[in-house]
C-alpha cells in the first residue's frame, strides 16, 4: 500500500466530513521526526485542500494552526502557511477557530493542551497528527513527565500507562485514519456512522421581541437563539432576585452568547437607572472571557452603542467602558471585594470556582448569570451543578431560569473527533449507577476498601470510568492531567471503596517524604522539590529539618459518589487509607484543600490537625488552602503537636490582617484544633487597665475604649489548649470582633454588643479574678 492510497483515503474522509459537518484526524506514525515526515504531512494537507475546495486554490478561510515543539516548528515553517505556536502557548488559542491543524505529538503531549488545541478546529477540518510509531507509544516517556517526577524518583520509574491507553483508544475510534509512514501502510481506515442530522436550522423568532434582530443574527446555532429568547423576560422578576444558569459541554458558544446578550441588558437597565450600568464578569482567567468581550463589542455596535473604550492587560481585553456601561473582568478573589458595586454579575466557567467562594460572590446580587462547562478540560466538573445549585434552589428569594446548550458551534452534532477527545481524556466519565440493592448494602455496612492496581485501572474501562466519573461530578477543578499523574507517576496510587463491585468513593494518594540531607539542604535554600507538597511546606514554614526524612501519604483527592454522600463513606475511606499507610510503615497522613467549614469538619472529625493556611486567597478559585496532618507513629505525635501550637500562634495574628475576610466559622474551627499551648505570654495588665475593664463591665464604657485590652486577652485565650467553654454565638462574636477586627454591621449575631461584653467578662474572671490567678 502506498502514499497514493493514503491520499485517496484522506479525500474520501474529507467528502464525508464536509457532508456531515464534522472533523477527522490522520495519524502519520514514524520512528523519527524529520523532513520526510513533515513533507508527507504537507502532501496530506494538499490532498485535503484539493478535495475540500474542488481543485480551486481557495486557501484556508480560518487559517491553518500548526502546533508542536521547537524542532518540529523549525522544519514546518518552510512548508506551511498559518499560525505557528509552541505547546506552552496553547492557552492563547482558547476560543479561537481554525480550519485545520498540524499537530506534532512525536515527543508526547500534555493532555490539557490536546483538548484546548483540537477543539479550535471547525467542521470539515482535518487534524494531521505527527506521531511516533504505535509500538513507541507503549514506552514513550515525554518531556512533560520530567516536569512531574518527584524526588527521590527518576524518569526511569515512570510507566506511560496514559499514552498506552491513548493509542489503544485511538485505534478503536471513528473519524481517525492511522498510517505507518515508515512501512507506507494504512493501519486504520476512516470510519463514521451517522446517527442524526448534524445541524438544527436557525430560526429567529418572528413574534414581538425586545432583543434586536441584529443581535439574534450574531447567533451561530439555534441553541444560542434559545438563550436570547430566555433573556427576553430576564427583567420580569417574580421574586427579589433573578438568576439565569446556562450549562453546556465545551465549544457550545455559551461564552459568546453572554457577550451577544449583554448590550440588550445594558440598554434595558440603563433606561431605568439613568446612569451607566456596572457589569462584573467573573472568571478564573482573562483568557477564558476573550470570546465574551469579542461578541460584546460586536453586539454593542449592533445595539447602537458604538462609542466605547477598551482597556487591555497583557494583550487581553479586561474592560469595555462607555457612557452606557462599564463591563469589567475580575478574578474571583477581587470579585469578593467589589461584588456590591455591580448591577449585574456574570460568572463564566462557574464550575471552576470553589462553591463557598462562588456563593459569597453572588449572595445578595439582584441579577446574576452563571455559565458552566459540564465536561471540559480547563478544570470543570459538576460540583457546581450539584452542590451550588442545590443551595441556590433552597433560597426562596431567588427565581432561577435554566437552559442547557447541546449543539456545538464549530462543528455538527456527533462529531467523531469530539467523541474521541472525550474518550481519551475521560471528559465524559460517569460514576456507576446505583440501584436500591446497592443503597441497601451500603446501609448494612457492606463496604469494601481496596487499593487498585494501576495497570488494571487503565485497562478496565468500566472501572476507570466509574473511578474518574466520581471526580467529574464531585470536584470543581478536574483536568485530564490528573489522570496522567495518577496513572504514570510511581508515587501516586489509586484506592477505592466499593459496594457490589461498584465504586462509591475514589481516592488518589501521593507518597511523600523520605528525602536525604542533600535534598533537604537544597529545599532550605529555596529549592522547590516536585511533588513534595507537605514536606516542603513543613520545612520552609517551620524549619523542621527532620520532617522531610519521614515518609507519609498526601491524600490528593477523595470524593464520594453524589448519590450516597453524607452517610459515612468518606470516613470509611479515610480509615482504610490510614490503615494502609500504617501497614506499610509510613509515618504520617495529610492533605491540602480549599478550606470551607464543611470540609474542615470532615478532616478534623477524622483525626487530622490543621498546621497551615495560605494567608492569601487563590487568585483563580478565591479560596484559602489548608494543610492538615495526622501522625501515624508515637514520635510523630509530638511533631504535629508542635506544628499545631506554632500554627495557632500565627493564625491568631493573621486573622487581624490577611485573614480578616476568612469565614469566621472556618476561623473558629481552626482555632479549636490546638493540641498544645502556644508560646504566648499572659498579658500583664496594671491598675488602670483593670479599672477601665471594670467600668466597661459595669455598662459605663464602650468596647471601643477597651479594645486595646480585650484583643490581647482574647489572643491569649486562644493560645491555650485548656480554654474555658464558650457557646457558638459567644465564640463567633469574640473571634469576629477581637481577632478579625470586623465592624459591628458585619457580625451577624443578635445582640452582639451584649454578647461580646458577656464573653470578655467570662475571660477576665477566669484569667484575672480567679481560675489562673489563684
Amino acid at each position: 500500500m502506498t502514499v497514493k492510497a493514503l491520499l485517496e483515503e484522506v479525500q474520501r474522509a474529507c467528502r464525508n466530513a464536509v457532508e456531515n459537518r464534522h472533523r477527522y484526524a490522520v495519524f502519520l506514525c514514524s520512528s523519527q521526526l524529520d523532513d520526510r515526515l513533515v513533507k508527507l504531512a504537507k502532501k496530506v494537507y494538499a490532498a485535503y485542500l484539493q478535495e475540500r475546495d474542488g481543485g480551486e486554490k481557495k486557501g484556508d478561510e480560518n487559517g491553518l494552526l500548526i502546533v508542536g515543539r521547537s524542532a518540529f516548528l523549525e522544519i514546518a515553517r518552510d512548508k506551511f502557511e498559518g499560525k505557528f505556536i509552541h505547546f506552552k502557548e496553547s492557552p492563547k488559542v482558547l476560543g479561537e477557530t481554525y480550519s485545520s491543524l498540524i499537530l506534532d505529538l512525536t515527543e508526547g503531549f500534555h493532555p490539557n493542551d490536546l483538548g484546548i488545541i483540537v477543539e479550535t478546529i471547525s467542521e470539515g477540518g482535518i487534524i494531521i497528527i505527527l506521531s511516533p510509531s504505535l509500538e513507541t507509544w507503549n514506552n514513550l516517556v515525554g518531556r512533560w513527565h520530567e516536569e512531574l517526577i518527584s524526588e527521590p524518583y527518576s524518569i526511569e520509574d515512570v510507566v506511560p500507562r496514559f499514552y498506552r491507553r491513548f493509542i489503544r483508544r485511538s485505534l478503536e475510534s471513528e473519524g481517525i485514519i492511522i498510517f505507518d509512514a515508515d512501512r507506507r501502510k494504512i493501519l486504520k481506515k476512516y470510519e463514521f456512522s451517522k446517527k442524526r442530522e448534524s445541524r438544527e436550522e436557525i430560526e429567529i423568532p418572528a413574534e414581538e421581541r425586545e432583543i434586536k434582530k441584529k443581535l439574534y443574527k450574531l447567533c451561530a446555532t439555534q441553541d444560542q437563539v434559545r438563550v436570547l429568547q430566555l433573556f427576553e423576560t430576564f427583567f420580569d422578576r417574580a421574586k427579589e432576585r433573578k438568576a439565569v444558569v446556562i450549562t453546556a459541554d465545551r465549544g457550545r458558544g455559551k461564552t459568546a452568547v453572554l457577550g451577544i446578550v449583554t448590550p440588550y441588558l445594558i440598554s434595558r437597565m440603563q433606561r431605568v437607572l439613568k446612569r451607566p450600568v456596572r457589569i462584573m464578569v467573573v472568571a478564573p482567567t482573562p483568557q477564558s472571557v476573550q470570546t465574551y468581550f469579542k461578541f460584546l463589542m460586536k453586539g454593542l455596535v449592533r445595539q447602537g452603542m458604538r462609542d466605547f473604550k477598551v482597556k487591555e492587560s497583557n494583550g487581553m481585553v479586561t474592560v469595555v467602558n462607555s457612557k452606557f456601561a462599564r463591563v469589567e473582568y475580575t478574578v474571583p478573589r477581587r470579585a469578593l471585594i467589589e461584588k456590591d458595586y455591580a448591577d449585574i454579575i456574570i460568572v463564566d466557567e462557574a464550575a471552576s470556582i470553589d462553591v463557598p467562594v462562588l456563593w459569597e460572590i453572588t449572595e445578595g446580587s439582584r441579577y446574576t448569570i452563571f455559565s458552566s462547562t459540564i465536561h471540559g478540560y480547563e478544570g470543570a466538573g459538576r460540583g457546581f451543578s450539584i452542590r451550588f445549585m442545590k443551595r441556590l434552589e433552597a433560597d426562596e428569594s431567588v427565581e432561577i431560569q435554566r437552559i442547557h446548550m447541546e449543539e456545538p458551534i464549530r462543528y455538527g452534532r456527533d462529531d467523531p473527533i469530539e467523541r474521541w477527545l472525550y474518550d481519551v481524556l475521560l471528559l465524559d466519565a460517569q460514576p456507576a449507577e446505583l440501584d436500591e440493592e446497592d443503597i441497601e448494602s451500603i446501609k448494612r455496612g457492606k463496604l469494601e476498601f481496596e487499593p487498585i492496581d494501576k495497570d488494571r485501572l487503565m485497562e478496565d474501562e468500566k472501572l476507570l470510568r466509574e473511578f474518574f466519573g466520581i471526580y467529574v461530578l464531585a470536584h470543581y477543578r478536574n483536568r485530564p492531567s490528573d489522570l496522567v499523574i495518577l496513572s504514570d507517576m510511581p508515587n501516586h496510587l489509586p484506592f477505592r471503596v466499593k459496594v457490589n463491585d461498584k465504586t462509591v468513593c475514589s481516592l488518589h494518594i501521593a507518597v511523600e517524604g523520605g528525602m536525604d540531607d542533600e535534598v533537604i539542604d537544597k529545599i532550605a535554600s529555596g529549592y522547590k522539590p516536585k511533588g513534595q507538597i507537605i514536606p516542603d511546606l513543613v520545612l520552609k514554614h517551620y524549619w523542621n529539618y527532620g520532617f522531610p526524612k519521614l515518609k507519609g501519604i498526601r491524600i490528593v483527592r477523595i470524593a464520594t459518589h453524589p448519590a450516597v454522600m453524607d452517610i459515612g463513606i468518606g470516613t470509611f475511606a479515610l480509615n482504610g487509607v490510614v490503615d494502609y499507610a500504617r501497614n506499610t510503615d509510613l509515618d504520617w497522613a495529610g492533605s491540602g484543600f480549599g478550606v470551607s467549614p464543611e470540609l474542615l469538619r470532615f478532616w478534623m472529625r477524622n483525626g487530622f490537625t490543621p498546621v497551615h493556611i495560605t494567608p492569601q486567597r487563590n487568585e483563580i478559585s478565591g479560596e484559602h488552602t489548608v494543610i492538615v496532618l495526622k501522625p501515624l507513629k508515637m514520635h510523630v505525635e509530638s511533631i504535629v503537636e508542635e506544628l499545631s501550637s506554632d500554627f495557632i500562634r500565627r493564625l491568631v495574628e493573621y486573622l487581624s490582617d490577611e485573614l480578616r475576610d476568612l469565614e469566621t466559622e472556618t476561623a473558629l474551627l481552626l482555632l479549636r484544633s490546638l493540641l498544645r499551648d502556644s508560646n504566648v505570654p499572659k498579658p500583664d495588665f496594671g491598675k488602670v487597665e483593670r479599672k477601665r475593664m471594670k467600668k466597661y463591665f459595669g455598662g459605663m464604657s464602650l468596647y471601643e475604649y477597651v479594645s486595646d485590652i480585650a484583643r490581647p486577652l482574647v489572643r491569649y485565650h486562644y493560645s491555650r489548649s485548656d480554654r474555658i467553654e464558650l457557646d457558638e454565638d459567644e465564640e463567633y462574636v469574640v473571634v469576629a470582633k477581637c481577632l478579625q477586627l470586623k465592624p459591628w454591621h458585619d457580625i451577624r449575631a443578635e445582640k452582639s454588643f451584649r454578647t461580646l461584653l458577656k464573653v470578655l467578662q467570662k475571660l477576665w474572671r477566669h484569667y484575672y479574678e480567679g481560675g489562673e490567678e489563684n
